[in-house]
């Protein structure tokens, strides 16, 4: 089965769709479809989204690294980058088909 995530933003409904891409830190990580940005496992910070350079640009807002799971934390993000801040939210999808 394999496991999807999108970051729904709130202000305008935009969506974007992240797949699976190997392992980071010992956790599985997701790269978005359309751009170079990582849904990953940070050491020290916990679930985030990083750029190619490694640079943060998002997290779970209000959710402590130690209160994450082993998964990413579905519910409420922030994002950053240059002056411009968005709250999305983390949605898991499941591709049934590949159950079959």
């Amino acid at each position: 089965m394999t496991i999807e995530y999108e970051f729904r933003r709130r202000i305008d409904d935009v969506i974007y769709r992240f797949a699976p891409d190997g392992l980071v830190n010992g956790f599985p990580a997701w790269k978005r479809v359309d751009l170079d940005i990582r849904l990953i496992r940070h050491a020290d910070k916990g679930w985030c989204t990083v750029d190619s350079a490694g640079t943060i640009n998002g997290r779970p807002w209000n959710v402590e690294p130690e209160e994450q799971g082993a998964a990413p934390f579905e519910g409420e993000w922030v994002s950053k980058k240059n002056d411009k801040s968005y709250v999305y939210d983390l949605v898991k999808l499941t591709d049934r088909s590949a159950a079959f």
